[in-house]
């Protein structure tokens, strides 16, 4: 029942409930100082509203009263913003005092006429955080009735729009920039629609304008409508000025970041306002530029909206849109670039096309000349076999060149469109075969077959017949170029409306991604494996003209490996030909004018010619100072020239490709190739990568011959790894010059590199030379055989020879070296190796690792010097290992060492139990002894040392006293010690070695106790008497003791008998004459001197357990238990109570005593119980078989106790219930403990509230006397 004076705590009102913090603001405001008044007071009309403003997620507040007291809840908070909390309990018109010009007459309107309002994306300028600041709200008024009728208030819910309206407007923009973008031209353009874009939303760009910069000025490009600020925008500024503006400009263009200038008003007057009312006082700097282009375009200025923060957001906004031109600006640059590389190609294109009209023609003069002295010198019968071998030469590659300089010519005429054909009716069978055959015998003698299919043709063909074998021969002279076996076929048939000739070859075929530029100028594809890597790249594409200007097509299918098909389609008829252009007549004998020149080009690539070549010289075999050069070239004239230069004073042997010169090169061992460059199957610069990787000829020289002239062509070359690059041209004497050096310079290499050889087998370090990324043994140095064994790893990657090394050290130095270009010096570093058929081989080098450089300054591989110290390492590591043992086992051991140094005594080590026993710190190393301890003058110890430096003779020292000073305090120390001379085998003493124990704590120690000792005896003797006659006097109090309780007892139990039994009489007398309240206080009477008598006999049995002379006997517990069970049959029955009992042992003991012990535990499970006591009595035997413990367990299921009391309870008188509740005199348990004392046993209790308790007895089985 609650105290009348307890407080009733404060209610609050069910509406107020919730509601987040606002809810609770409102619930803790003092209303009642305000027009509202105390909430208690509020009409229902506000309750209601209040209600659920507090319970609605969107922002809502309400205007109360006549002033509109403003109340709202969590989501309105974020629109009041920093006016929050103030603005609670505050009259709208102050709180909205900056907008109430816009929402004031909406708000009377509500309140005077009785009508609500609805408002969509209304702009609101409202100064929320200390600023103005633009935002949009949709909003509706509505009145609410009062309690006594009219308008008592209104309540306004409300969505906020800002973001989303700011957003649109910011995306229409950089959508419209976008299209506006979209094709511009020019920068110009750029600039212009980009102000076009920013005079739509003058919200966000209430002004702008760009300036383009050059030459450190920055110039007005464009701009927004000025109006009265135009007179603060210059046309240029210097941007080397130093005042504000210009500083802020450079800086945008230095850090191509966004920079702010504030206070423009003050600065450089007004700027204009755009869509607000106020001019802006900020303005942004966008540098305009991409990551990629070396400068920025120009500058964009923009005036920021004044009722915006440049936040992250809005500065989003401006990078998009600077992103947005420069991307602009970029493709306009490329356009503008690509149209000027276009225009520069077309003018190119015309100046080349010129160019090889007039040079063919200048050209053809002196082919003339050339050509006509040589037909006649050929025609000369008296002209001798080797003259006339090189007039055969000479007029080959005339015509060669001739035929070059006439298809230059003719392409550039058909370029230039001033070439018309002559067509002709032929029969286009018999043409196409007359022409294909001119190359049968070439065909023939390369092992292959030439075939000619021929169907008929039923309508007239009209041909330029110079065009046609123009196309002829090229696509039959491609076919054998490309083709080194089977057949060569040419078709001839009709399609339909035209006639269509095919060349089919069995060769290289055409790769497919180049199948497409097959017809282009200058085209050449790369497949390796033709005839002759010769020619000029422009024959299909004349072709491809030829055939147009017929009015026809040509077409290309190709397999790599199995053959390409050409096939020239042209229409049957003439109704496709102008009439100026069609001739009636044709003379045979007008054909032919080019075949000559197509089949002697096609002789020289048949290895038929490498018969008429100059054979190796032989003379080497006679003549030992002969050098061996190997030439390789696909042209045979040229081949047979050089050939027959060169054996003048060389042996000399060809080859026809790079492939066969490489064999050569292993073969014949040459002292200097010479390669042309372009050549099947492999280039020069693949032969020299051949060359250069083979170990047996790398350092062979190698010229490069080449027809590409210029610098760049020749460095191509050298940095290839060439020895040397001629340009053909070149004079006979300039080539043997050449050669002839190139030879003598190896051979001086040659020596050099022997004598360092030599040098470097004799070297008593290893030396090795590593090449290359993989670190491949260049030289591989003898020595390294003492470690590895009878292995020789020239030529093998390191990691490939000794794969353990991955993870070790070495490798990461090793790639120090060759990319970074370092040099690492090494000592004793410890390298792990395989063992290369046995265990693991731990070795120690001392190296240096150096980058290995070519002439041109490159990083070739890696120099290693290094000498193996393994053995050095290992003993020295020995001997450190030794001495860092004895110093480990010194500086760990308890006892003291101290090392002496010469007869001043000077200390050169001193251990941990040294310092601490002389309260010394490890300075005093260095110092002499009786610097260190000036005491010790006196005494003993300076006279032993002395004795045992000069006569070499150790001496043992036995608890020997010593007195040192310790902070200034003299101590007392004892040691036992031995000093040992230090000298070599007959040599001088050098020094003492001291070892020694501190013994002074053992020695005080055992004299203290000596004395301790002493002392005890004495007190012993004189504490024993006085125990005995304590004990005696304590004896007979206990015993008085007993006595009195056993008398006091007896004593009260008489009367206290005779009270019970006059109070039975009188109930039984009178007891039905007594009113109600008299039986009470009878039975009262009762229960009293009941509880009376058992306490008396409670504390009559307590007593008695402590007198002695109960004698032992065995005691059967099952027996007692069953003796109990029969007392409290009653009790059991009226609790309705389980007693389940186990098997229990036979002990030792007083029959009575262990009755009333395990009486008192039943009766306390029973009398603590709740309903349907069920108790279980259980034991087991513990111990040893020599002393056998039985520990009976006496558990219920009753209320329990805190196992907090498990002590407390058998403390006599004891209780943790009230008497009015559990009957009992607290001497049940105790008696219980006193009983298994007096047994030599234990008792203890476990327990958990309301779930019973447990109390285990342990007794021994085996009492020890035969009385207790």
């Amino acid at each position: 029942m609650d105290s009348p004076t307890s407080a009733r705590p404060n209610v609050t009102p069910e509406f107020l409930a919730g509601g987040g913090e606002m809810g609770q603001r409102i619930r803790e405001y003092n209303w009642a100082n305000t027009p509202l008044g105390p909430v208690e007071s509020w009409p229902q009309s506000l309750r209601t509203c209040v209600r659920i403003m507090l319970t609605s997620r969107q922002p809502i507040w309400i205007g109360w009263g006549r002033d509109l007291i403003k109340l709202y809840n969590d989501p309105y908070k974020d629109i009041v913003r920093g006016k929050h909390p103030w603005a609670l309990g505050t009259p709208a018109s102050e709180v909205w005092k900056d907008i109430w010009k816009d929402i004031g007459p909406m708000l009377r309107q509500v309140m005077e006429e009785d009508e609500g309002t609805y408002v969509e994306c209304q702009l609101l300028i409202m100064e929320r955080n200390g600023y103005p600041e633009e935002t949009y709200y949709t909003f509706s008024y509505t009145p609410i009735p009062g309690d006594q009728g009219g308008t008592a208030g209104m309540i306004c819910a409300n969505t906020d729009d800002t973001e989303r309206i700011i957003g649109e407007r910011q995306l229409a923009t950089l959508t419209q920039l976008a299209k506006n973008l979209a094709d511009c031209g020019s920068v110009a353009e750029v600039i212009s629609n980009s102000i076009k874009t920013f005079e739509q939303n003058p919200h966000d760009f209430p002004f702008a304008l760009f300036r383009t910069v050059s030459n450190d000025r920055a110039t007005l490009a464009g701009s927004t409508n000025l109006g009265e600020a135009a007179s603060i925008v210059q046309a240029e500024i210097d941007l080397r000025a130093d005042h504000e503006i210009a500083n802020t400009l450079r800086h945008a263009l230095g850090t191509r970041q966004l920079q702010l200038f504030e206070d423009v008003t003050r600065k450089v007057g007004a700027l204009p306002r755009g869509a607000w009312a106020v001019s802006p006082e900020k303005l942004i700097v966008l540098p305009i530029a991409q990551p990629s282009a070396p400068d920025p375009y120009g500058l964009l200025i923009i005036g920021l909206n004044p009722y915006r923060l440049l936040d992250d957001k809005y500065r989003g906004f401006f990078m998009l849109v600077a992103d947005q031109i420069a991307s602009s600006f970029a493709n306009v640059h490329s356009l503008i670039q690509e149209r000027k590389r276009a225009e520069a190609l077309a003018a190119l294109d015309k100046a080349k096309t010129t160019f090889f009209a007039n040079i063919s023609h200048e050209f053809r003069t002196p082919l003339t000349l050339l050509l006509a002295p040589v037909e006649d010198a050929l025609g000369d019968p008296n002209l001798d076999p080797e003259n006339k071998a090189r007039m055969d030469v000479a007029y080959r590659n005339a015509l060669r060149m001739q035929k070059l300089v006439n298809t230059l010519l003719e392409f550039s005429r058909i370029e230039a469109g001033r070439i018309e054909g002559k067509f002709r009716q032929v029969n286009i069978a018999a043409l196409t075969t007359d022409l294909a055959s001119t190359f049968r015998s070439a065909v023939e003698r390369a092992g292959m077959h030439l075939n000619m299919v021929c169907h008929p043709v039923t309508g007239p063909v009209y041909v330029d017949p110079d065009m046609w074998e123009r196309i002829i021969l090229n696509l039959v002279s491609n076919a054998f170029k490309y083709s080194k076996q089977g057949e060569i076929t040419v078709s001839v048939g009709q399609r339909g409306d035209a006639v269509e000739v095919s060349v089919a070859d069995m060769g290289i075929g055409i790769p497919a991604g180049q199948l497409d530029k097959i017809f282009s100028r200058f085209h050449r594809v790369d497949n390796p494996g033709g005839r002759s890597e010769e020619g000029s790249g422009i024959g299909l594409a004349m072709v491809k003209e030829l055939v147009k200007l017929h009015f026809g097509k040509i077409t290309v299918t190709s397999t790599p490996g199995e053959g390409s098909v050409f096939t020239v389609s042209v229409p049957v008829g003439k109704s496709h030909l102008n009439s100026e252009q069609i001739e009636e007549s044709f003379n045979q004998s007008d054909l032919f004018n080019h075949s000559t020149a197509f089949v002697e080009e096609a002789l020289k690539w048949l290895p038929a010619e490498q018969s008429r070549e100059h054979q190796p010289n032989n003379r080497s075999q006679v003549q030992g100072d002969r050098s061996k050069v190997l030439l390789a070239d696909d042209n045979a004239d040229m081949r047979s020239y050089l050939a027959r230069l060169l054996s003048e004073q060389f042996d000399v042997a060809t080859a026809v490709d790079g492939e066969d010169a490489f064999r050569k090169v292993l073969e014949f061992r040459p002292d200097l190739v010479l390669s042309d460059i372009m050549m099947p199957r492999l280039d020069g610069f693949g032969l020299l990568k051949k060359v250069r990787s083979h170990a047996e000829v790398k350092n062979t020289p190698l010229i490069f011959l080449s027809a590409r002239a210029g610098e760049e062509a020749k460095v191509e070359g050298l940095d290839a790894g060439a020895d040397d690059y001629l340009v053909k041209p070149f004079s006979a004497r300039e080539l043997m010059v050449r050669v002839s050096n190139h030879i003598r310079i190896n051979q001086v290499r040659r020596e050099t590199e022997l004598q360092f050889y030599r040098l470097f087998l004799e070297a008593p370090a290893i030396i090795n030379v590593f090449r290359g990324k993989d670190f491949r043994y260049e030289l591989f140095h003898p020595k390294n055989k003492e470690v590895f064994g009878d292995v020789d790893f020239t030529g093998m990657a390191i990691l490939e020879a000794l794969p353990e090394l991955k993870d070790q050290p070495i490798m990461q130095q090793l790639n120090q070296v060759y990319y970074e270009g370092k040099t690492i010096y090494e000592n004793e570093r410890h390298v792990t190796f395989a063992g290369h058929g046995g265990p693991p081989k731990e070795c120690y080098f001392n190296y240096i690792y150096q980058p290995w450089y070519d002439l041109k300054g490159n990083i070739q591989g890696v120099l290693n010097f290094a000498i193996d110290v393994t053995e050095q390492v290992l003993t020295r590591k020995k001997i450190e290992d030794s001495e860092r043992l004895f110093r480990l086992v010194l500086t760990g051991s308890p006892s003291i060492f101290l090392f002496l140094q010469g007869r001043e005594m000077r200390i050169t080590f001193v251990n941990e139990p040294l310092l601490a026993s002389w309260g010394k710190t490890e300075e005093i190393v260095g110092k002499t002894l009786l610097e260190v301890l000036p005491e010790l003058a006196g005494q003993r110890f300076p006279r032993i040392l002395d004795d045992v430096f000069t006569s070499g003779k150790a001496y043992h020292g036995k608890e020997e006293k010593a007195v040192i000073y310790k902070d200034g305090v003299a101590h007392e120390v004892y040691y036992n010690y031995l000093y040992q001379p230090i000298q070599e085998p007959n040599g001088p003493v050098t020094g003492v070695n001291v070892m020694a124990t501190d013994i002074t704590a053992q020695v005080v120690a055992r004299r203290e106790i000596e004395d301790s000792e002493r002392k005890y005896r004495e007190l012993s003797a004189h504490l024993e008497a006085i125990v005995e006659e304590r004990t005696v006097e304590l004896r007979r109090s206990n015993e008085d003791l007993q006595q009195f309780a056993h008398v006091a007892s007896h004593d009260l139990k008489e009367p206290v008998r005779k009270m019970k039994t006059f109070i039975n009489r009188l109930d039984d007398e009178y007891g039905e004459l007594l009113p109600g309240k008299g039986r009470a206080y009878l039975d009262k009477m009762r229960t009293a001197s009941t509880r009376m008598y058992d306490m008396i006999d409670g504390v009559l049995k307590y007593s008695s357990v402590n007198e002695g002379g109960q004698e032992i006997e065995s005691v059967d517990l099952n027996d007692v238990i069953a003796s109990i069970e029969s007392d409290l049959e009653m009790l059991l029955q009226q609790k309705q109570a389980i007693l389940e009992k186990g098997k229990l042992p036979i002990i030792d003991g007083a029959g009575v005593l262990i009755y009333q012990l395990f009486y008192n535990l039943i009766n306390n499970a029973l009398k603590f119980s709740k309903d349907t006591p069920h108790i279980i009595v259980s034991a087991k035997v513990n111990g040893s078989a020599a002393a056998p413990m039985a520990e009976v367990t006496v558990q219920d299921n009753g209320i329990g106790f805190n196992e907090v009391y498990a002590e407390k309870i058998f403390d006599a008188f004891s209780r943790l219930h009230p008497k009015d509740r559990y009957e009992g005199t607290g001497l049940g348990l105790a008696l219980c403990k006193k009983i298994t004392e007096r047994h030599h046993g234990t008792i203890r209790g476990t327990s958990e509230e309301n779930k019973g308790s447990a109390f285990i007895v342990t007794l021994p089985i085996k009492q020890q006397n035969s009385i207790l």
